[in-house]
């Protein structure tokens, strides 16, 4: 277990990009700080403000943060393990809850708000896109279609499978499996599987367990499956 520990982001780049990164802070288990990586996108006309706030002192795992110009948080509750890959614009929040562990995953939050439940278990090569990147531009009007801010939820205990993609505006119920491959554009119910491109529910009225042998007391007791 490490000491909490807030430290500037500026002293993670180069020197001509410190200054631009004064109101960034970095807040987490001082062991952290050696498995954290920060990259910057191109420069704005104003500063950047980001806090990556780390809770769990046993965390393990590694982060790396693009920041671009814009504002968020970023909290992470778990302790891990987790291989992530985040890429921030504009304004932008990001939460995930305790007991969640992702082999490895690419999350891309840009003018959005993303929340991710405790205990969830994410397989590796998944991306999370939370918005477009480019505009889609009306041309009677000129104007884009496609600039709101967007969210995605996922509640907890949620399975990923590898290289699934999690498209904006959606919400993943409780308890649910995304098979491996699928692209998710739209809501998930709970206790179901969801498969394929698009994803449709294959199965309804399940649960998973970490282990292949079934759910283990804390599990039973986290869903409320202990209950006489």
């Amino acid at each position: 277990m490490s000491q909490i520990v807030e430290a500037s982001i500026a002293d993670f780049l180069p020197p001509d990009r410190r200054t631009e990164f004064v109101n960034c802070s970095f807040v987490g288990p001082e062991h952290v700080l050696k498995q954290v990586a920060f990259t910057v996108g191109k420069k704005s006309a104003r500063p950047p403000e980001y806090r990556i706030e780390v809770s769990n002192p046993d965390f393990r795992g590694k982060l790396h943060f693009l920041l671009g110009p814009g504002k968020g948080v970023v909290r992470i509750e778990s302790g891990g393990p987790m291989n992530v890959s985040f890429r921030m614009y504009r304004n932008c929040n990001v939460q995930i809850e305790e007991g969640v562990t992702i082999t490895q995953a690419r999350i891309v939050c840009d003018d959005a708000d993303i929340h991710v439940g405790r205990n969830g278990l994410w397989s590796d090569e998944i991306i999370v896109q939370s918005n477009d990147q480019h505009g889609i531009i009306d041309l009677q009007t000129m104007a884009p279609i496609n600039s709101e801010r967007r969210s995605i939820t996922i509640a907890e205990h949620v399975w990923i499978g590898r290289r699934a993609i999690i498209m904006p505006d959606v919400h993943i119920g409780r308890e649910a499996i995304i098979a491996a491959g699928a692209c998710v554009t739209s809501d998930v119910e709970r206790n179901s599987i969801y498969a394929g491109i698009p994803p449709r529910r294959i199965r309804e009225g399940i649960t998973w367990s970490r282990s292949p042998t079934g759910l283990s007391d804390y599990e039973r007791r986290l869903l409320g499956y202990d209950q006489a």
